[in-house]
């Protein structure tokens, strides 16, 4: 557990009753998708119950103020798996208190205790967090959309 300004900050695994709350925070976090209600009720549950990710919340006075998604990323090249951190929002009137740091270092330990040889993270905006966390910028990020996002 970890302390923040307001109060005491936990760090647990997401459980399915989070899944309100963090819809709400994945709205405000998402730049290049619109967030379909309908694709994060069947991808939630998923990640809540799948061994491949590491769905973390922080907690405190019963409210969620961020949470952290990593996937599982088995690999060849780098001779074991990766962790890649794929989404990290902190709530805007909790950042700069350590919730981000606490749920980055829950990820970290996470893939550190699982026998991860790295964790990645790909972020066009958050660069310098990264870089000051320890990361190091390594290489470019290249998409190509297959689907439009549209609601079903």
């Amino acid at each position: 557990m970890m302390s923040a300004d307001n109060g005491r900050i936990q760090i647990r695994r997401a459980k399915i009753t989070d899944a309100d709350r963090i819809f709400e925070m994945l709205a405000e976090f998402v730049t290049s998708y619109r967030p379909i209600r309908e694709a994060f009720d069947i991808n939630f549950p998923a990640l809540v119950n799948s061994a491949d990710a590491d769905l973390l919340v922080a907690e405190s006075d019963n409210n969620l103020r961020g949470y952290a998604l990593a996937l599982r990323v088995p690999t060849l090249y780098a001779n074991g798996e990766l962790w890649n951190l794929q989404e990290l929002f902190v709530d805007a009137a909790f950042r700069s208190r350590g919730v981000g740091r606490g749920l980055l270092d829950a990820v970290v330990d996470n893939a550190r205790r699982r026998g991860a040889v790295e964790v990645t993270v790909v972020s066009r905006r958050a660069g310098p967090y990264y870089v000051k966390h320890g990361f190091l910028e390594t290489a470019s990020y290249f998409k190509l959309k297959l689907t439009e996002n549209t609601p079903p």
